[in-house]
């Protein structure tokens, strides 16, 4: 099957609207003009915040995701990590970016859906992966519906400035929040796109909240597309151990903890910092 038309089978696959659609920063842009996007060039104004890798506190050391997922970015161009939130698939993603020298950052957000505005964030994000000082504005064509060709030229123009800059090394580029982008009529012609034009020496990980209802076989198979899933997400009773032995949980109180979260870590981090310890008898 052409490739086109499994990422069109994955995209029906994707589709939940029950997702939430909380913004992290505010509207990415100014609407004057009259094409159909509804975005002017001159008044497009990129926030670099949604370019940067997220600094979150409280993060806890979790060696088995760090390794799962170092293994998955050696072994396929892209992966795939679904969860709801608090799942810990933002902190364990950015923790794995903060260890790369060169990582593009993009904090999708529900009004990105639009192909001029995610392109030129797209765009920004892998420049300034690589150093360059280009202007995203000079590689992103004219608003409107995107064609194959468009979006095509685009990212060769976008990975040919990066690859001139890292001259073959390592490249990261993360998309976060990218549920938001599935029902965009152009999504699953350019996730296509980009699969096949990812230079060798660079690596795709996305992150959405839900997980699809089918599984991804077909890409699974042809060893394009890892998926890390809610599962492999949750917190097991090694880690919840280590983690409540801090706070002085004996291990009765672990696992009570564990059942109750269903190994779910901002759930269990929680009832960890508001729960007390039982105390032992003398």
């Amino acid at each position: 099957m052409p490739t086109t038309a499994i990422l069109t089978d994955m995209m029906t696959y994707f589709l939940d609207t029950t997702m939430d659609s909380d913004e992290l920063y505010s509207p990415t842009f100014h609407a004057t003009g009259s094409d159909e996007s509804g975005v002017e060039p001159a008044d497009f104004h990129i926030l670099n915040e949604k370019l940067e890798i997220p600094s979150l506190p409280g993060l806890i050391d979790r060696p088995r995701l760090e390794d799962l997922l170092r293994r998955s970015i050696d072994q396929f161009p892209a992966t795939l990590i679904s969860g709801r939130v608090g799942t810990g698939k933002t902190a364990i993603s950015a923790a794995f970016a903060r260890t790369l020298e060169h990582a593009a950052w993009y904090s999708v957000e529900s009004s990105d859906i639009e192909w001029h505005v995610f392109a030129h964030y797209f765009a920004a994000s892998v420049l300034r992966a690589g150093g360059s000082e280009v202007d995203p504005h000079s590689l992103v064509p004219e608003a409107g519906v995107p064609s194959q060709s468009v979006m095509a030229n685009f990212l060769i123009n976008v990975f040919a400035e990066a690859e001139t800059l890292l001259s073959h090394e390592p490249l990261l580029i993360v998309l976060d929040g990218v549920h938001h982008l599935f029902d965009a009529g152009w999504f699953g012609e350019f996730f296509a796109l980009l699969l096949s034009s990812l230079p060798d020496n660079a690596n795709l990980l996305l992150l959405c909240r839900s997980k699809p209802p089918n599984p991804l076989w077909r890409l699974r198979s042809k060893q394009q597309l890892n998926v890390i899933d809610e599962k492999l997400l949750a917190l097991d009773m090694a880690e919840c151990e280590e983690i409540a032995q801090k706070n002085g949980f004996p291990r009765t109180e672990t696992e009570r903890l564990h059942a109750e979260t269903f190994g779910r870590v901002s759930k269990f981090l929680q009832k960890v910092s508001s729960a007390k310890p039982a105390k032992s008898r003398a």
